[in-house]
């Protein structure tokens, strides 16, 4: 009879599972699907990274202005990073000093423009429950990456859904350090130029071409 009961938990716990994971899904489906009509974006956001070692922690607050086809501007307090896909321009505030590299994709990378606007991919899922954030419904989906040597142990992301736009993000990488991405607002298909995606390199800074 126990063993009956025990097998019965069993069963119930693998549903419930199978069911959370095949929520999780149908939820990021429709967040990639949002992603794909959006043609460009503005978001303010505070990013707030734990160091696993140390336990240090730093706390930035940013803008990130994106278009399709590479596009980003992220403007933080001490540095501006612009790319047009073919160029990127870091400009470091505090040493007046703007570094031009060509442009290449890190898939590995957990910058802002990564982050906030890339559906995440090659991941299990399982819906966590739901919380109220900035005082809408939102779905928490834990991600785990499918590839052991993957840079990421967890992912955690809070989704609107009302929305299907991503609101927080909390990622723990394998030297345990936690980075926590909080989208403040959000302004989407406002026609932004393609001026914003240049960088007018100011007078007197220090420029180092690395192409």
């Amino acid at each position: 009879m126990k063993r009956k009961l025990y097998l019965i938990f069993l069963a119930v716990l693998f549903l419930h599972l199978s069911m959370d994971a095949q929520d999780a899904s149908k939820i990021l489906k429709k967040v990639e699907k949002k992603y794909e009509s959006i043609k460009d974006l503005t978001a303010t956001f505070t990013q707030n990274v734990i160091f696993g070692v140390s336990k240090m922690e730093q706390n930035f607050e940013g803008t990130l202005k994106m278009k399709k086809g590479n596009n980003y501007r992220i403007e933080l307090e001490q540095q501006t990073i612009v790319t047009d896909g073919k160029t990127v321009w870091s400009y470091y505030h505090i040493n007046n000093q703007v570094m031009i590299n060509n442009y290449k994709e890190d898939p590995k990378s957990f910058s802002p423009d990564r982050v906030l606007v890339n559906v995440p991919k090659n991941y299990n899922t399982i819906l966590l429950g739901e919380e109220i954030l900035f005082g809408k419904k939102n779905a928490i989906i834990k991600l785990t990456p499918k590839d052991e040597k993957s840079l990421t142990k967890t992912m955690k992301v809070w989704i609107d859904l009302d929305t299907y736009l991503m609101r927080q993000i909390e990622i723990t990488d394998v030297s345990d350090n936690f980075t926590k991405y909080i989208v403040n607002t959000i302004k989407i298909n406002t026609n932004i130029s393609d001026t914003e995606f240049k960088f007018d390199i100011p007078k007197n800074v220090e420029t180092i071409d690395l192409r």
